[in-house]
Parts: structure tokens; sequence; C-alpha cells
């Protein structure tokens, strides 16, 4: 039995994974108390109440800590709204659960996507460009949306148009609400999941499909 495969390695792996999370959850609350920039390891370790060699073991330094920061969220958010689309029947009620889920988890992970969002804009690779300015993680996040939209015109439930700009659209507003939650304390959530539900519900309904 490979140690990593035995009680005492799976013990271990699930308290180095809560560590992981734990360290995480730290970062994201300095970084929406003083900033990104100021979000140091020696902070984020105080904030922990752990040192900072705790931390270089997990992580690899600031930039790998703030990576992960930003893959946790899109895992706990895939975590969160799988479930809820899948288990809506058709892909219309796909579409409206995919719009209600992500809104839904911007709303009760306001300064995780806030601190997402610092990290995402500052974060600089050693030629001081943007890590995550890379048309394959829009790829990535786009891809199963489009599929969702190719599947409903498929099935002739959705009209005509463009799959692939329909869903740009559609996480461009999901996008800008989440901005909009962050910048506007008495933002209403709720309303804007209203709003954009029928928005896009219209927009892909077929030519005098009233129903």
């Amino acid at each position: 039995m490979r140690p990593e495969n035995s009680p005492i390695g799976q013990q271990r792996s699930f308290i180095e994974e809560a560590r992981r999370r734990q360290i995480i959850a730290s970062a994201v609350e300095v970084i929406s108390e003083v900033g990104y920039g100021k979000a140091s390891l020696a902070r984020i370790a105080k904030h922990a109440g752990i040192s900072k060699g705790v931390i270089s073991y997990h992580f690899e330094g600031k930039d790998d800590l703030m990576m992960q920061l930003v893959i946790q969220l899109y895992v706990s958010g895939a975590e969160y709204m799988v479930p809820v689309i899948v288990a809506a029947e058709g892909p219309r009620n796909r579409l409206l659960a995919y719009l209600d889920s992500n809104l839904a988890f911007i709303e009760a992970n306001k300064n995780y996507v806030a601190a997402m969002t610092d990290v995402v804009v500052n974060l600089r690779d050693a030629e001081g460009k943007s890590v995550f300015a890379n048309p394959d993680g829009e790829r990535e996040v786009l891809e199963p949306l489009v599929e969702m939209l190719r599947e409903g015109q498929g099935t002739g439930v959705f009209g005509e148009f463009d799959v692939v700009i329909m869903a740009k659209s559609i996480r461009d507003s999901i996008d800008s609400a989440a901005g909009r939650s962050i910048r506007e304390p008495d933002f209403d959530m709720g309303k804007y999941s209203v709003h954009l539900r029928r928005l896009f519900d219209l927009a892909t309904r077929k030519v005098g499909d009233d129903d």
C-alpha cells in the first residue's frame, strides 16, 4: 500500500489540504483589509496564526499562493454551481440555473470575489505581463456555456444566434455584477438575478416564441 493511500497518508493529505485552505482564507481576509500590494506573507501568516515557514511549506511563494487563491475560488464555484445546473431539466432551465447559481455564489462570497479581482488585476509574471491575460483561460470558462447554448439550439429550444457571442454577453453580465456587488453596498443581487434571467431567457428564444 502506497503511503498516500494508507489511512495515515490520507489523514496527512486531508490535514494538509485543510491547512492550505486556511492559508488561502487568511490571504483573502488580508487582501480585503489592506489590498494586494500590502498582503505580505508575514501578514497572512500572522492572520492565520502560523509562522511564515508554514506558508512556505505549502506554497512556493506569494505568487503561487495568489494563483492558488484564484484557482480555489473557481473550484469552490464549480462545487456550488454544477449540482444546481445538472439538476435542472432541459437547456433553458439549465441556462437559468447557470445564471442564478453564478450570481448566488458571488453574493455569498463577496470578500473572496473582491480579493480574487485584486489578484487578477495585479499578479504579473517576470516580464511584467498579467498572469491571467490568457485567451485559453477565457475559453475554458466559456466552453461549458457555449455547449449549453449549442445544445439548446440543436434541440430546437433556443433560436438562432451566435453561441460564442451570446456566451460572452452572459459572462460579461455576470462579471459586471461581481464588480457592482463589490463597489455598491446596496446592490440588490436578487433583483439583478431576476432581471438577467428574464433578459437572456428572451434573448435566446426563437422569433415568435412567447411561451
